[in-house]
């Protein structure tokens, strides 16, 4: 039996990178199950000493976590590198998982790789050549390379004092146990003398220069000059933040007007759709300057698309309600109609087109209240006659189904007469074979099964005795059996079969013999009684 604690494995085969997290409690490790059916678990190669085997869940009761466990092996020669390593062991494989999903909500997508020692760090390049690295081992020192665009710190890696003052900033993430299965993964970034302030991935993007989040729009981008130019490596911004003039916006992009016009713009979409149009008319002004630089102009055109092709059908939508409303004047199409008039980009005919639509929809409403209350009344006369009637057909089919459930009683309890003196009669048949195969298996020093029984009695129908039909036979057989002396029915209970032992204590319990409540002692009590058994 395999005693490592393995948290941690892969789906779908033996060199997938898709980590799988296995629940502690029994009742989670429930629902992992159902919801992972049909996925194999595997002890993978992107582990550090993984063996590539297959693994299944270990469902546990007692004091230990549910857990993964490998299969037998049939020549018993069985060795795995991973030494009951913990959850953290798999952080690489969740950091890369996170990482995806979070650059694919961004329309991003990236290629990973495992540098070495395989679990110590991830790398993500995107399409642009950037290469975002997370850092993962505890005991490797810290290291800028020049090819990492940004750096992300793991759980517990440390950084000195000297270096976060130089940089200005370090950006860590961190992983949380999700109830039930699974982990989540959160992005903190640390400010020289204020701790780290952590986030939701929905709250952090990818920027520019770096990682932009909820808490820090954006952190300077502007080192001191002799710093910028003695520390840092081409292609890469390292910043020194002096705490006590660090605004909550960087200072260079609050007088970067196009980041200011790009900003509202994708402020106003979804908080304040009215505001749309002021923002597109800010950026193609901005263009028409013709002031700006290549990178400035690129991203004002891709910008200014969004928000032309965003209003463009905002007024087909607007068109469409408002000759539906002339169409059908209702107060919901009336009041969808008003709320699309708030924007600045609402025509003043289409304004007054929903205003001329006001008194129709008030008549509407007034014939639709007075056609209501006659239904109202018509089906008030009808619900009273209606009721009487359920009342009485109600009344019918409650005698019918007393009279049915009484007669479902008797049949169930004369079909359980019959199960019960079916088993009766199975178990006086049966009894004293097994009794003897009990006794015998006990002259010879060792335990038995139910297959071997049936085999060496010729009873074959033994195999195939269901839990209940085995508890009747097993108390019979005991039935002569000395209350000071070892239950024969001992010699079929091991400690590797879960249904044999709940045999055992049933068979006990009907028999007025007292057993240890936890798992530990009934194993040791069935030893010793066993034992007994061997030297009679």
């Amino acid at each position: 039996m395999d005693r490592r604690l393995i948290r941690t494995a892969v789906f779908g085969s033996p060199d997938s990178d898709e980590p799988a997290l296995c629940p502690e409690t029994a009742v989670d490790l429930d629902a992992f199950r159902r919801e992972h059916d049909g996925i194999t678990i595997w002890c993978g190669t992107m582990f550090e000493g993984g063996c590539g085997r297959q693994l299944t869940t270990r469902r546990c009761t007692d004091n230990r976590i549910c857990h993964f466990a490998h299969y037998a092996s049939s020549t018993g020669e069985h060795r795995c590198g991973r030494k009951a390593n913990d959850k953290d062991s798999a952080n690489h494989l969740f950091a890369k998982a996170h990482l995806a999903s979070w650059l694919r909500a961004q329309n991003l997508t990236a290629e990973f790789t495992y540098p070495q020692p395989l679990g110590s760090a991830v790398e993500a390049r995107l399409t642009d050549g950037r290469v975002l690295r997370v850092h993962l081992d505890r005991a490797l020192p810290v290291t800028s390379t020049d090819d990492a665009w940004e750096l992300l710190l793991g759980p517990g890696v440390r950084t000195t004092p000297d270096a976060l003052a130089q940089r200005g900033y370090v950006h860590r993430i961190r992983f949380d146990d999700r109830a039930g299965t699974g982990r989540t993964m959160q992005f903190g970034t640390e400010l020289p003398g204020e701790g780290t302030t952590w986030e939701n991935p929905s709250q952090v993007t990818v920027g520019a220069d770096t990682l932009v989040t909820t808490a820090k729009p954006a952190l300077l981008t502007t080192a001191p000059v002799a710093a910028r130019e003695a520390d840092s490596p081409a292609g890469r911004t390292i910043v020194t933040v002096d705490r006590a003039e660090r605004p909550t916006v960087p200072a260079a992009r609050q007088a970067d007007p196009v980041q200011q016009a790009v900003q509202h713009f994708k402020a106003a979409l979804p908080r304040h759709p009215g505001q749309v149009q002021a923002a597109v008319a800010t950026m193609r002004r901005l263009l028409e300057e013709n002031t700006l630089g290549p990178a400035d102009a690129q991203k004002l055109r891709v910008a200014l698309g969004k928000g032309d092709r965003w209003l463009k059908e905002r007024a087909q939508h607007r068109a469409a309600v408002i000759r539906e409303l002339q169409a059908r004047p209702t107060p919901e199409l009336y009041h969808q109609a008003s709320e699309l008039m708030k924007a600045t980009d609402a025509s003043p005919e289409e304004r007054a087109l929903v205003r001329a639509q006001e008194q129709a929809v008030q008549r509407r409403q007034n014939d639709a209240l007075a056609a209501s209350a006659a239904r109202e009344r018509q089906r008030a006369d009808r619900r009273e006659a209606e009721l009487r009637e359920a009342q009485r057909r109600s009344r019918e089919r409650e005698e019918r189904r007393q009279e049915a459930d009484a007669r479902e009683r008797e049949r169930e309890l004369a079909r359980q007469r019959q199960i019960e003196q079916d088993r009766n009669d199975r178990a006086q048949w049966h009894a004293p074979a097994v009794r003897g195969a009990l006794k015998k298996a006990a002259r010879e020093g060792r335990t038995t099964t139910w297959p071997e029984i049936a085999d060496k009695t010729g009873q074959h129908r033994l195999s195939r005795f269901d839990h209940e039909d085995r508890l009747e036979l097993l108390v019979l057989a005991e039935d002569a059996t000395p209350a000071d002396q070892p239950l024969w029915s001992t010699l079929l209970a091991t400690a590797d079969d879960d249904a044999a032992l709940r045999l055992y204590r049933d068979v006990a319990r009907r028999l007025g013999r007292p057993l240890p409540d936890d798992t530990n002692g009934l194993l040791a009590h069935l030893a010793a009684e066993q034992e007994r058994l061997h030297r009679q």
